[in-house]
């Protein structure tokens, strides 16, 4: 019973990882070569990822479809994906500008410290 239950399970994930919009070997080898040793993945997060980059294929691909050309350009795939590299750029410029805010409190607070220095010299 316990052996009919692990087959089951093995053939519904082989069947899951045929599913998929990407090859499952490829999408998990990209995570590993970002990730520091020792570190591992789950399946079910390899899989996930796989079928959001499906999704994400799919809609670029809707997006595109929409051109009036004969054919698919560059030009036309730049123009689809550029809102995901505006994304990217977004949340650069947020850190960056996380990080000056963060210097602008340091230097206020060392100024507020400063102050009030001064201010108890003076009593």
């Amino acid at each position: 019973m316990v052996k009919e239950k692990k087959d089951e399970t093995q053939n519904k994930e082989k069947s899951e990882i045929r599913e998929l919009p990407f090859p499952h070997a490829r999408v998990k080898e990209i995570l590993k070569s970002k990730l520091k040793e020792g570190t591992y993945i789950k399946k079910k997060a390899a899989i996930n990822l796989n079928l959001w980059l499906g999704k994400l294929a799919e809609e670029i691909a809707d997006e595109v479809s929409k051109t009036e050309n004969a054919y698919i350009s560059t030009d036309d795939i730049d123009r689809v994906t550029c809102r995901f590299d505006a994304v990217n750029k977004i949340e650069k410029e947020k850190k960056r500008i996380s990080a000056h805010l963060n210097a602008i409190k340091e230097d206020i607070n060392r100024l507020v410290e400063d102050l009030e220095t001064s201010m108890n010299q003076r009593k």
